[in-house]
């Protein structure tokens, strides 16, 4: 996985740990380990989020600042 990677390669690779560990049979010093992978996944998870979050409330408030500008016909 790349040092910076995408929503979708984050989710794929935090849903594989989930089901390794819902398997069973890892050893504690692994389990934790996933579990620490599976954090910080879930934390760029969300920072992909809010940033995209962030994008749409831009853009919605540039609409919205196009509409107010608009001479009436």
């Amino acid at each position: 996985m790349s040092e910076n990677p995408s929503y979708s390669e984050s989710l794929q690779r935090l849903e594989a740990i989930v089901a390794e560990l819902e398997r069973g049979g890892t050893d504690l010093e692994a389990t934790v380990q996933m579990f620490e992978e599976g954090t910080a996944l879930l934390k760029a998870c969300q920072s992909h989020l809010d940033e995209a979050e962030g994008q749409l409330k831009r853009l919605r408030l540039n609409d919205a600042e196009a509409e107010l500008e608009e001479p009436e016909a």
